[in-house]
């Protein structure tokens, strides 16, 4: 009988598993490994890094929650050459468990760093200014000798989008600082590791101090200090997301990072209007608490970082602030453009009605409520804060599980140009115009449970734009090989947003006060309704 033919170099070739012995294998790997280690790609270039910052800060938050597709092109993915999709950008592969615990771990994370940020911003620090100031929010300003609705209001109006813009400024060029040293750090721990413990520490401490300082200087230099560790947490958690996780798992993983910041910006809204009620630094208090244990927590969850020790030194260059530079004039960037400009004046309206929602609440809605028992109105202003916020998460939460049904309903009855389209863009600015006339005549009538109604309709709007304009920044990318830098750039919207939206508030609440001859923070709604036709107005071709 003939043996059967053997390929040579095929079928003759030894298995190297059996043939070889371990001190053999051992020397084969020695040779495998190159001395002249490559540094990682820095997290700035990344565009897995960038989209998880964008979810991470509030700006395509619902887009990464939903169905939608509208993924971010990659060319550094494993999808597109011969490596292995189930192994992650620093070569571990991940087993089944591990992969729970990432998604977990990042779903957790957001959650507790979103949380006590929302609760700052929506009630601590706006209550805080005005106690400053001398306005004991606890009392109705009636019962207080000498003190009417518009006397001194200007100092609130003039001292709080002071603090926000400041903020907002610092935190444009602390976000790339960070960023840039977080991919330079070389421990036994990891890069992220250290940022992320470090940084929910920090920003525990500085939440206490700024809940007991009694000064606006003092207040505004450690809300500087507070942006930089707030940073420390979102920017290594949103690089370890796309360094971390395995291709064949990102959209999983980073649906459940969004979810977590969503439920994040939610909880802050109750936890920061109950506490509230129990005493002015309570907010502080509880955001300390859970910024001490957000760091912990995620590292806890998560597999353990590999060492960062072996990783070669890079000089820290001007490229980490490349997102900083302003978009060229040339004509491919002119569609990217437009709709970062648009994106820039819808979180301005977002934003205008957000920093001054407690003083619309506490002195708009229960300005003048008379005092029949001895509960500081904070306790009801507060607890009106908490319903808004389940209110606008339910309708954020409509917005990302509906957004594809909507889709298809639309192109369904209109044709495939419906689908990626300007118009339905334009149709969820026009929902949140609604909202903002339906909030606006709820204050002037009274009613304020149905303020829920405001928040409820704006919730699914803003969702309903993030989800629709996400597509048409993807295509409108002018270099899909750079869109790092161009998301990073992008990002700059959201602080962008929240210094017009502050600036744009005050100016609203002044020129309303003079044409109504009466002190009112209502006067945002009309102002925000301008900033959603602008942004409006920019998607037009």
């Amino acid at each position: 009988m003939m043996n059967p033919y053997v390929r040579p170099g095929i079928d003759d070739r030894p298995d190297y598993d059996k043939a070889l012995s371990p001190e053999d294998k051992a020397s084969v790997q020695r040779l495998a490994v190159d001395p002249k280690q490559q540094a990682p790609e820095a997290s700035a270039d990344q565009p897995g890094a960038q989209a998880a910052r964008l979810a991470a800060d509030g700006t395509t938050t619902v887009a990464a929650a939903s169905t939608v597709d509208a993924a971010v092109p990659d060319y550094a993915s494993s999808f597109l050459d011969m490596r292995d999709p189930m192994v992650s950008a620093d070569g571990h592969r991940p087993s089944a468990i591990e992969v729970s615990r990432l998604k977990w771990g990042f779903a957790v994370g957001s959650f507790l760093i979103t949380a006590p940020w929302a609760a700052l911003n929506l009630v601590a620090i706006p209550d805080h200014i005005a106690r400053i100031a001398g306005f004991d929010t606890d009392a109705d300003w009636l019962a207080i000798p000498g003190m009417g609705p518009g006397q001194s209001m200007f100092t609130l109006v003039r001292d709080l989008p002071l603090l926000v813009v400041i903020g907002a400024l610092f935190s444009i060029f602390l976000s790339p600082l960070v960023s840039a040293f977080s991919d330079r750090t070389r421990v036994p721990l990891g890069r992220r590791t250290p940022w992320l413990i470090g940084g929910g520490i920090l920003s525990a401490l500085i939440a206490l101090i700024v809940g007991a300082i009694g000064n606006l200087a003092g207040v505004i230099f450690f809300w500087i200090l507070l942006q930089f560790t707030y940073a420390a947490l979102i920017v290594p958690l949103a690089a370890a997301l796309s360094e971390r996780v395995p291709d064949k798992f990102r959209d999983v993983i980073e649906r459940w990072n969004a979810i977590g910041v969503i439920a994040g910006q939610a909880a802050g809204g109750v936890i920061g209007g109950l506490s509230i009620a129990f005493g002015a630094r309570e907010p502080f208090t509880c955001a300390a608490v859970l910024f001490a244990i957000s760091g912990i927590a995620t590292v806890l969850v998560w597999p353990k970082e590999p060492s960062s020790t072996s990783q070669p030194r890079v000089p820290l260059d001007g490229m980490a602030f490349a997102s900083l530079k302003p978009l060229p004039r040339e004509d491919r960037y002119r569609p990217f453009r437009k709709l970062f400009w648009s994106r820039t004046f819808m979180t301005s309206a977002i934003s205008m009605t957000a920093v001054f929602l407690w003083y619309v609440v506490r002195f708009s809605v229960y300005g003048s409520e008379p005092m029949f028992t001895s509960a500081p109105l904070t306790l009801p202003s507060g607890l009106l804060i908490a319903m808004l916020a389940l209110a606008s998460l339910a309708g954020t939460l409509l917005a990302s599980y509906s957004a594809g049904a909507i889709t298809d309903k639309f192109a369904e009855g209109f044709g495939p140009w419906w689908r990626d389209s300007r118009a339905a863009v334009v149709c969820a600015c026009a929902l949140y115009a609604v909202g903002l006339a339906v909030g606006l005549a709820i204050v002037a009538i009274g009613g304020e449970k149905s303020l829920m109604i405001f928040s409820f309709i704006t919730g699914l709007a803003s969702g309903l734009y993030d989800v629709f304009i996400q597509p048409l920044v993807v295509d409108a990318l002018p270099d899909p090989h750079d869109s790092g830098r161009d998301l990073g750039t992008y990002a700059l919207a959201r602080p962008l947003g929240l210094i017009i939206g502050a600036l744009g508030g005050e100016l609203a609440i002044a020129v309303g006060s003079q044409i109504t001859g009466s002190f009112s923070f209502t006067a945002v709604f009309p102002g925000a309704i301008a900033c959603v036709a602008i942004a409006a107005l920019f998607l037009r071709k």
